[in-house]
């Protein structure tokens, strides 16, 4: 079994998936993780549901860099190394592992060893399921992007309060390289660059919306009565609405009107 036998397991046999990942690269494995323990046994062609499934993700999957044969840039992780980690189930502590996030794809590697030879496996994504990791705490939500699309993926929650929760995404995406028109100009590599996005919770709303970083887009977001006391505390103050302490300062103001 994968996970501690000291801890309780519950329902995890199904929920934390467990399986092989051989050795993660720029080039290969790149796809995204399935997102529903229906679609799942639905789509399963046979033994084990979900084994098939995801290892048939992982083999058909095309490589959005499968193309791109010089050198990429950056990485998709946010860290290359496996950090020590823990694993929660519904807040009960499951285990401490060594974890590698893939933030381009959402997916959480996971080894018991900080050992070279041990092939990590990957944690199926599930909304009870947590894992603290460096300074944030990781957890599977749904959410709705700047695009206004309704995606699912790891958020961290920086602030709890009853009017407005606020959330952290750190996040990898892919830019492709392209070749030099000339002998005088340089080519531009292609790479991974990461970037952070802010998501928020308004009391009563039963969802996730991506949040501004700005002054006129946060006050979009607040209720009429309680806007102009916020537009002149942001005018007194000097706030960079993309740093993340800036923001949780403004929302401590904000939850407390």
């Amino acid at each position: 079994m994968y996970l501690n036998q000291t801890y309780p397991m519950k329902n995890l046999t199904l929920i934390l998936l467990v399986f092989s990942i051989m050795k993660f690269s720029y080039s290969q494995n790149l796809s995204g993780a399935p997102t529903g323990e229906a679609g799942l046994f639905d789509n399963a062609a046979g033994g084990n549901p979900m084994m098939n499934l995801v290892m048939m993700d992982l083999r058909n999957q095309p490589s959005s860099t499968a193309n791109i044969k010089e050198e990429i840039m950056g990485s998709p992780y946010l860290t290359d190394k496996f950090i020590k980690s823990q694993v929660f189930y519904e807040d009960e502590l499951q285990g401490t592992y060594f974890v590698r996030y893939n933030a381009m794809n959402s997916i959480i590697e996971i080894k018991d060893t900080n050992l070279e030879e041990e092939i990590a496996k990957k944690l199926y994504p599930d909304k009870n399921i947590s894992v603290k990791y460096l300074n944030k705490t990781l957890r599977f939500i749904t959410y709705i992007n700047k695009k206004k699309e309704t995606k699912n993926g790891y958020l961290s929650l920086i602030l709890d309060k009853e009017r407005f929760k606020l959330y952290h995404r750190l996040a990898v995406k892919y830019a492709e390289g392209k070749a030099a028109a000339n002998s005088m100009v340089n080519a531009i590599p292609s790479r991974f660059a990461q970037f952070e996005e802010f998501y928020y919770k308004k009391q009563d709303i039963e969802r996730i919306d991506y949040l501004p970083t700005s002054k006129n887009g946060i006050l979009r977001i607040i209720d009429k009565d309680k806007k102009e006391q916020v537009k002149t505390y942001l005018k007194e103050n000097s706030f960079n609405y993309s740093n993340e302490e800036d923001l949780i300062t403004i929302f401590e103001y904000i939850n407390s009107l």
